[in-house]
């Protein structure tokens, strides 16, 4: 559980590698309930992608990353943010 105020900017840092062809995606963006998905930037193959967001209103909500290759899930990430 991660818990943060209310208009508070954070991010999610995951390791990709595009010369395997695997890659993070953001699953479920358009409902994140608590928080609210602003970009991803990728930042080369040794420090990966960072997910940004900001929280916007009290509540908690579960942001699920998969990792795809092609169209095969090989992984999931779960992440739960509580805003308060």
């Amino acid at each position: 559980m991660n818990t943060l105020p209310v208009n508070t900017k954070f991010n999610i840092n995951l390791p990709e590698n595009h010369t395997t062809g695997y890659l993070w995606q953001l699953r479920n963006t358009n409902d994140l309930g608590a928080v609210e998905y602003m970009n991803a930037v990728w930042h080369g193959n040794e420090k990966g992608v960072v997910f940004n967001f900001e929280s916007r209103e009290k509540g908690q909500t579960q942001l699920e990353f998969d990792l795809i290759k092609y169209k095969d899930t090989l992984e999931t990430k779960t992440f739960i943010v509580e805003v308060n």
